[in-house]
C-alpha cells in the first residue's frame, strides 16, 4: 500500500509534468497515461474520485477555465488509459482474446443522381425517398448476416443506435 509520502511525491511529479513553459498545460490524457500508477495507488489507499480531484486541484491540475476537474472527466480519462494499457501487447506474452474480431464491413454508399437519365430512372436519395414515403428506410437496409451479429464489442449495438437515429430523422423530416 502506498504511503502518504509516496502519494505526495507522485502529486509533485504530476504537477511538474502538467505545467509546461509559457503557461502551457499537458493534455489530461497524457498526464494520466504517464502517472497511471499513481491513480491505482490512490485507489488502493481508499481515495475516491473527488479526493483525487481535490488533490489535483491543490497542485494546480485544473480544467481550461481554472476550475477543478469533474468526476466524469477524470474517471473516463483514467479508465480509458487503463483499457489501453491492458490492450497493449507485450513481447513476453501475446494478447489472448475471447473471440476472433471480425473486421468492420463498410456501409454501402448511396449513389448520387446520375446525369442524363430521366428522373424516373435516377436513383433516389434516402432523404427524397423518406419524404415521399415511397421507400422506407427499413427497405434500404441490407439483411444482417450472422457475421455482423458476431462483431467485436459494441459494434452491433452501435449499428442499432445509428439505425434508430436514421428512422427518427426520417420521421422528423416527414412531419416538417
Amino acid at each position: 500500500m502506498a504511503s502518504n509520502k509516496e502519494l505526495e511525491a507522485g502529486l509533485k511529479a504530476m504537477a511538474a509534468d502538467f505545467h509546461l513553459p509559457a503557461d502551457g498545460r499537458l493534455k489530461l490524457s497524457k498526464l494520466v497515461a504517464g502517472h497511471l500508477h499513481w491513480f491505482e495507488a490512490a485507489e488502493r489507499r481508499g481515495m475516491v474520485w473527488r479526493d483525487m480531484i481535490r488533490a489535483l486541484a491543490a497542485i494546480g491540475v485544473t480544467d481550461k477555465r481554472g476550475k477543478p476537474l469533474s468526476v466524469g472527466t477524470l474517471s473516463s480519462a483514467v479508465w480509458r488509459k487503463r483499457a489501453e494499457a491492458r490492450d497493449v501487447p507485450t513481447h513476453a506474452s501475446p494478447p489472448v482474446r475471447q473471440g476472433a474480431a471480425v473486421p468492420a464491413q463498410p456501409r454501402p454508399k448511396l449513389r448520387k443522381k446520375a446525369k442524363g437519365l430521366p428522373a424516373t430512372q435516377a436513383p433516389r436519395s434516402r432523404q427524397a425517398a423518406s419524404r415521399s414515403g415511397a421507400l422506407r428506410l427499413d427497405e434500404t437496409r441490407q439483411p444482417e448476416t450472422p457475421s455482423k451479429q458476431a462483431t467485436h464489442g459494441g459494434r452491433r449495438q452501435n449499428e442499432d443506435v445509428l439505425a434508430f437515429m436514421d428512422r427518427a430523422r426520417a420521421v422528423r423530416r416527414r412531419s416538417d
